[in-house]
């Protein structure tokens, strides 16, 4: 009864709350984008270097932009500051915003003119590589779609999406790991019946460890001086839950797209394109992930409009 009383569960994912945001440490926001709505998914995107945005429309940060059924483009730069850690992973943040339905708005991601990866609403976050931790300006342009939405939910056709600041953000990876084995753990305490003792372990476990972390305002060295140790104790902590399942568990990644039902088939295809990119991303950061694809005419259709990501 110790931990139902004194609300331990909530307070950790309070907690895992505050601490969320500080897994970047280091920000610098985008510039205003220049913003332009197409015809359709079947127009070809203006994305190279020479475009002239300057008649474009500007949407600042916390600003609502867009409808639902709107194939659009959005054209900023960013840059990677020459004072930061060019050893710490760096990545674009781009929050466009949260449409309710599926995982819109989604975009093909292009820097330079060259496609590479995708932001939606369950990956706002798009790692770089190395060779644009450079100090330069890079273009950055999104060509994508706002969803559906309207049409799932009649009552919402006004709506607008919510564009959130968007920004070039370092990675602290340390708070990152310990957000994660955190989260997980306090996941599994809160699936585990209140008279089973590992229970009772893995909170005795996350309320140790996060009296360890340094949460006083304003964030600063401090806190990120205090992550290692307090991970260090969490991690050895959960041993006393117990030994792990003797079970081996394996996933496989899929995307199941369904062609020419609720989306167009020239829909899908950007669709299509936008999933084997973000896929590919994720083979490149998790080397052990794999990934699989039913659907023989998705792979046609990417060989014939994303030859170099076939």
């Amino acid at each position: 009864m110790r931990h139902k009383t004194r609300w331990t569960s909530l307070k950790i994912a309070q907690r895992l709350t505050l601490i969320e945001p500080l897994i970047y440490c280091r920000h610098q926001p985008l510039p205003t984008f220049r913003y332009r709505e197409l015809s359709g998914p079947s127009e070809p995107p203006p994305v190279g270097l020479d475009v002239d945005d300057s008649d474009w429309v500007t949407l600042t940060p916390n600003s609502y932009w867009g409808k639902w059924f709107t194939d659009f483009v959005m054209r900023t730069q960013f840059q990677v500051p020459d004072d930061w850690d060019r050893e710490a992973p760096v990545a674009l943040y781009l929050p466009l915003g949260t449409s309710g339905d599926f995982s819109h708005p989604e975009a093909l991601i292009y820097v330079d003119g060259q496609p590479y990866g995708t932001c939606d609403r369950h990956h706002q976050e798009i790692k770089l590589p190395s060779q644009w931790h450079d100090g330069s300006p890079h273009q950055l342009t999104l060509h994508g779609w706002t969803g559906l939405g309207g049409e799932l939910r009649p009552d919402q056709n006004a709506t607008q999406l919510l564009l959130h600041p968007c920004a070039v953000v370092q990675i602290d990876q340390p708070t990152r790991d310990f957000y994660a084995t955190a989260r997980v753990a306090l996941g599994v305490a809160n699936s585990l019946d209140d008279d089973e003792p590992a229970q009772a372990h893995l909170l005795n476990a996350l309320d140790d460890a996060f009296n360890m972390l340094d949460t006083r305002e304003p964030f600063g060295e401090g806190f990120y001086e205090s992550i290692a140790p307090a991970h260090e104790a969490l991690r050895a902590k959960i041993e006393t839950a117990g030994a792990p399942l003797d079970a081996t568990i394996v996933a496989t990644g899929h995307a199941h797209l369904d062609v020419a039902w609720l989306w167009t088939v020239d829909q899908i295809r950007r669709k299509a394109g936008r999933s084997f990119h973000t896929v590919l991303r994720l083979m490149e950061e998790f080397p052990d992930y794999h990934f699989t694809q039913s659907q023989p005419q998705l792979y046609d259709f990417v060989r014939h409009d994303y030859p170099a990501l076939f």
